[in-house]
């Protein structure tokens, strides 16, 4: 009996940990296993994505350290522009660095998140596929498009120095100087060839932990919130259609018919309190990245702004997809706590249009319940951020300042050309 029973867990426990197939966050999860760091399968980690995991990070702390210093000694030695084109990268590896450091302490928190998503799903009402479905296909589609612009904007700083290399070939540069995709101060001679190679090998391969720490983890909460955003609708329709099924013409409704309403309001309201667990801890847990990202976002820019006034030539290319991809993130982020306010009011709204004026005390109980609970709202902000699309407003504003700096620098050199 004792073995009968052991097999047939066996199967359970693989579905519920490591052989659970993520549908709805499959891209998400194949992006952060390539950093080694899903929460999903954290109980059933093998050793292997744990040195992965400890690989990346300290490559991560090994770029931080080098261009950091990098442009500190570059700044010490009055070189603006070199300094300005180290910090760019650093803040990004920063917030890559912490952004999985963050995950891993609050990785039993998001994997809780997950678990009572893929509780919801096992127990998916037929009404709930078609918007699920929709609300997946456009979660992997944000996911997709985000780790292209970061991958984009990485592939631009590693091929950026081969073009200039070459054109200074061309051009009867000799000795040829090396250039390294990324600026940092090494302990040794980077123009001997095979600390070159091997330096520019490290280098592109810091780049996978970069881009995949900051486009995975920030797609996965996007996806959740869009996830919850579905469930929300399907709360709004499943109260709109139980209003639809009621008699307009009557203005209190039949014993029978209130039992009915009150055994389906029952459903929803409880339902609905679910919904409003599930918001609290995905803000619990991702609480920290929320607030990162906003603060390395407005750094990011100020010195992607910056560096567009200061920097001359080819390299400014490079700064271009960078600060699109960044304020891509941010927009996720905004996007998805405005998304997750409006559907909690929607529901609101239409609690109150809900004839429960023509029902028992019981039953208006339930939707003023409902009421009250949708009226103190659903949100995933954080202090000093709230996740809005009125953030992100405001921070392209900023940026928009900074940007009419740049231009009238330009008219001012222009007129003195003139004068």
């Amino acid at each position: 009996m004792v073995k009968s029973s052991a097999v047939s867990d066996q199967p359970k426990l693989d579905e519920t940990h490591g052989g659970r197939k993520w549908e709805i966050f499959r891209l998400q999860r194949k992006i952060l296993l390539i950093f080694g760091l899903w929460p999903g399968d954290r109980l059933v980690r093998p050793w292997y994505t744990k040195l992965l995991i400890i690989i990346n990070l300290a490559t991560l702390a090994i770029c931080m350290v080098g261009e950091f210093l990098h442009g500190l000694y570059a700044y010490q030695d009055g070189d603006l522009i070199e300094s300005i084109e180290s910090i760019c990268p650093t803040v990004a590896r920063v917030s890559g660095f912490l952004r999985m450091l963050f995950y891993f302490i609050n990785e039993h928190k998001i994997d809780g998140v997950l678990r009572n998503i893929s509780d919801l799903l096992n127990n998916e009402h037929p009404r709930e596929a078609s918007i699920n479905k929709r609300m997946t296909t456009l979660g992997q589609q944000f996911t997709f498009y985000l780790f292209l612009m970061m991958f984009f904007a990485a592939c631009l700083y590693g091929v950026t120095p081969f073009f200039i290399m070459t054109y200074n070939w061309f051009h009867g540069q000799r000795p040829l100087v090396k250039l390294l995709p990324f600026k940092l101060a090494l302990p040794y001679n980077s123009q001997n060839s095979f600390y070159f190679t091997m330096t520019t090998i490290f280098l592109n391969y810091a780049s996978a932990p970069t881009i995949t720490s900051q486009s995975g983890s920030d797609a996965l909460f996007s996806g959740v919130c869009l996830y919850v955003y579905g469930q929300f609708q399907v709360l709004k329709k499943e109260m709109e259609d139980l209003a639809s099924t009621l008699d307009a013409r009557s203005l209190k409704g039949s014993p029978e018919e209130t039992h009915r309403v009150n055994r389906e309001l029952r459903c929803i309201s409880k339902r609905h309190q679910q919904i409003i667990d599930l918001v609290t801890a995905v803000r619990s847990a991702f609480a920290a990245n929320v607030l990162l990202i906003y603060t390395v976002t407005a750094i990011i820019m100020c010195i992607v702004c910056v560096a567009m006034l200061v920097v001359e030539g080819i390299y400014k290319l490079t700064y271009l997809p960078y600060a699109f991809a960044e304020l891509t993130l941010l927009f996720l982020y905004s996007y998805s706590g405005t998304i997750i306010r409006d559907a909690s009011e929607a529901v609101q709204t239409v609690a109150y249009d809900f004839p429960w004026y023509r029902y028992d005390r019981n039953t208006r109980h339930l939707v003023q319940m409902m009421m009250i609970r949708a009226q103190h709202g659903s949100n995933v902000d954080v202090p000093f951020f709230e996740t809005s699309m009125a953030s992100f407003s405001a921070r392209i504003n900023s940026g928009k300042f900074l940007t009419s700096i740049k231009w009238l620098k330009l008219l001012g050199r222009r007129t003195k050309r003139i004068l």
